[in-house]
């Protein structure tokens, strides 16, 4: 439970109103599920069931599996499993009423979706993102257009994550409101963290550890902006967890400084940037990252860390505890600024802000917009 909509869905289950999430996960053929396997050497959680789990006394989670093959050759195959998966969603439900919160608008299936959103008490529609410019393939670009434009207008209620997001899609929905991110602020704000040994090294050389949580690829990732920063200070160490694009990690394999580890498990994640002596968010300004308001930014600031971030969405939210920076000499500037010029007060009070941007607090928003809908 660690992105935008799994901790809004984990959350709700403290509603009083709300009896059961069951969070559906986009659709997994089986060879894609074979291949991931295959990749993390047989270590990824992920995957997909042919049965519903139960992650705790509310929550189930389902990852639908299609394994039947020759399905675009034989429509009646589709029907079938996407019967199978619809009915396993509603044994789960049995004949409680509901409310459909949509989010992942690259789904292939729609059958399952389309059969449950009429009978539904509520629905909802969340742009986490701009997911539209997710992508630079007018292919892909024009099907998740499609997908938007569909179920956005056919959600009672829509979310945004920013303002920007709601004056470009508030054409789709009128119902449209804006709807920030937050964080799980005691997972990351701990008494104590777990030494990670390569880290530890890397620390023990006393030289500055720069670092970045989060998918990094040629959309977001300013490589010009490291670059300027990398070269004019080779003695940092600059360190980037996550899933990160192949053609960035090759472009930094020529230098020493730069270090890319795997995407870690969310209860872990704390224990890595507890080693960062400043977090980065060095993203270029275009139409996808004007449309983020990055979980990251909470997240950093609930350890109190000092940030530094072009300008991009959300930046100016938190423009009190973090510098934005505009170009590479400018953020070259804030960081040494914050590695010579910070204080535990500072530390305090970046603290204080993620407190009161956590998703507990925060999911009241939503609870208010539920009981004004349903008149509960």
């Amino acid at each position: 439970m660690w992105k935008r909509n799994q901790s809004m869905m984990a959350e709700m289950t403290k509603f009083s109103f709300i009896n059961k999430v069951i969070f559906i996960n986009p659709d997994m053929s089986l060879w894609h599920l074979l291949q991931l396997k295959k990749k993390t050497n047989g270590t990824s959680s992920i995957g997909g069931t042919l049965f519903p789990k139960k992650n705790s006394i509310k929550i189930v989670r389902y990852t639908p599996l299609h394994i039947l093959p020759f399905k675009y050759r034989f429509q009646s195959l589709e029907h079938v499993e996407n019967k199978a998966i619809l009915r396993s969603i509603r044994r789960i439900n049995a004949k409680n009423p509901y409310i459909i919160f949509m989010n992942c608008p690259n789904i292939l299936y729609p059958y399952p979706l389309d059969e449950l959103l009429p009978t539904s008490a509520l629905s909802f529609f969340d742009f986490s993102d701009d997911f539209v410019e997710l992508t630079t393939k007018k292919k892909s670009k024009d099907f998740v257009l499609t997908n938007i434009t569909k179920y956005a207008q056919l959600a009672d209620t829509v979310l945004a994550v920013n303002e920007h997001l709601k004056a470009k899609y508030s054409y789709l929905n009128k119902n449209i409101h804006v709807f920030k991110n937050a964080t799980n602020y005691y997972n990351f704000d701990r008494k104590n963290y777990r030494v990670i040994p390569f880290l530890e090294k890397l620390k023990s050389k006393g030289n500055p550890i720069i670092g970045y949580s989060g998918i990094a690829n040629e959309v977001r990732i300013d490589s010009n902006l490291l670059d300027y920063i990398a070269k004019k200070r080779p003695d940092w160490q600059f360190v980037f967890i996550g899933p990160t694009n192949e053609s960035l990690i090759e472009r930094y394999l020529n230098y020493k400084n730069f270090q890319f580890i795997p995407p870690v498990d969310y209860q872990s994640l704390p224990d890595y940037i507890h080693y960062f002596d400043v977090a980065i968010v060095p993203f270029k300004k275009n139409e996808h990252t004007i449309g983020n308001n990055l979980l990251k930014f909470h997240d950093y600031l609930a350890m109190g860390k000092p940030v530094v971030s072009t300008n991009v969405g959300g930046a100016t939210d938190f423009k009190d505890v973090l510098m934005i920076a505009d170009g590479p000499f400018d953020f070259l500037l804030k960081i040494e600024k914050s590695l010579h010029s910070d204080t535990p007060a500072d530390n305090i009070k970046r603290k204080n802000v993620a407190l009161e941007n956590s998703w507990h607090r925060r999911i009241k928003e939503v609870e208010g917009l539920i009981r004004d809908s349903l008149k509960i």
